[in-house]
C-alpha cells in the first residue's frame, strides 16, 4: 500500500506565551577559522510562541576530534551565553525541547534543573518542527551569501567557508522580518504577553473533538519514517508499512489537534490516523521470518 499523500501534524498553536517553550538544536557547519578558533557547529534556539531565534557558533582551538567538541558541557556554556545576554530577549523557559543527542544530557540537564527548566526529548523530527525549519532557513541564507562571494572573489577550485561573521546579521534580519504564521516579526512578538499563531498546515478533515477515534486494541500497522529504516534513508525496495501488527494502547485527544495514538510495544513516538493501517483478520508469516 502506498504512503498517504496528506498526513496532518500536531501544531504548536496552543503555545501562546513567549519564553514559555523553546526548541534547541545543533546545526553542523563547514569549518570556519576566526583567529585561533575553528568553528564547526551552530547552536540554534527558537521561542515557540513568538518564533524569536538566537544562534551562537561553537568551535575549539583543536578540531582533530569533531564529535569530541560537541559535549553537554559545551552546549551548557552556549545556552548560558544566550540566556544571560541582555541583548537577546530570550530568558530561561519553562520547557526546553531537544533531540535525544548526548550533547543535551549531563551538564546541559544539570544547568536546566538549576534554572527550573524542564527538558523534553523529542520522539520525532516533527516535534522539533520549528527549529528544524529555522535550521534550513539559516543555512540557506548563510550559504546564499557565500555563493555570491565565491563567484566574485574565488577561483573555481576554491570555496569560501566563512559563516561566523555573517551569522548575527542574518539572525537579526530573520527576527525583524514578518513571519506569516503569526502575522508579525519575531522581534515584535517576543515583547507581547500572548501571540496567536495559525497552523502551518490547514486541516483537510475533522480533527480534535470532531474526529472519529479508533478504539483501543484495534490491530494496526504503522507507517515507517526514514529513521526506522536501515541507514536512515528510504530505498525503493523498502516497505512503507511495518510488517508486524500492533494494537492501539491509548490515544491523546486535544482541541484543534489531530488525535495521537500510542501503540503497545511499538515505537516511542505517537501516530495520527493516516499513519495507521487497520488490519482485519491478519495472517502473518512465522515469527522467525519477521525477526529476520
Amino acid at each position: 500500500m502506498p504512503r498517504p499523500r496528506y498526513i496532518p501534524c500536531a501544531s504548536f498553536t496552543s503555545i501562546t506565551t513567549p519564553n514559555e517553550v523553546h526548541q534547541a538544536d545543533v546545526l553542523y557547519m563547514p569549518y570556519d577559522k576566526v583567529g585561533r578558533i575553528t568553528y564547526l557547529f551552530c547552536l540554534n534556539v527558537v521561542d515557540v510562541a513568538s518564533r524569536y531565534k538566537a544562534s551562537i557558533p561553537i568551535g575549539a582551538y583543536s578540531v582533530k576530534d569533531r564529535e569530541g567538541i560537541l559535549t553537554s558541557k559545551t552546549i551548557a556554556r552556549a545556552l548560558e551565553k544566550i540566556y544571560d545576554d541582555p541583548e537577546i530577549p530570550l530568558v530561561w523557559p519553562k520547557l526546553l525541547i531537544t533531540d535525544k543527542g548526548p550533547e543535551f544530557r549531563g551538564d546541559c540537564e544539570k544547568l536546566m534543573r538549576e534554572h527550573g527548566v524542564k527538558i523534553q526529548k523529542a520522539k520525532s523530527k516533527r516535534t522539533m518542527g520549528i527549529v528544524e525549519r529555522y535550521n534550513q532557513t539559516l543555512a540557506k541564507r548563510l550559504f546564499r551569501i557565500q555563493d555570491a562571494h565565491d563567484l566574485l572573489t574565488l577561483h573555481l577550485s576554491e570555496r569560501s567557508r566563512s559563516w561566523v561573521q555573517n551569522l548575527p546579521i542574518i539572525v537579526k534580519d530573520i527576527n525583524i522580518s514578518i513571519t506569516n504564521l503569526i502575522s508579525m516579526s519575531p522581534a515584535k512578538a517576543i515583547k507581547k504577553k500572548q501571540v496567536k499563531a495559525k497552523p502551518s498546515w490547514p486541516a483537510r478533515r475533522s480533527i480534535g473533538y470532531d474526529e472519529a477515534i479508533l478504539p483501543s486494541y484495534t490491530e494496526v500497522r504503522y507507517l515507517f519514517e526514514p529513521s526506522d529504516l536501515e541507514g536512515g534513508k528510504k530505498r525503493a525496495t523498502d516497505c512503507n508499512w511495518s510488517p508486524e501488527v500492533f494494537i492501539i494502547e491509548s490515544y491523546l485527544l486535544k482541541e484543534n489537534q489531530p488525535v495521537l495514538y500510542k501503540l503497545y510495544n511499538g515505537p516511542e513516538r505517537s501516530f495520527v490516523r493516516e499513519e495507521l493501517q487497520i488490519v482485519k483478520d491478519a495472517q502473518l508469516p512465522p515469527q522467525w521470518i519477521l525477526k529476520h
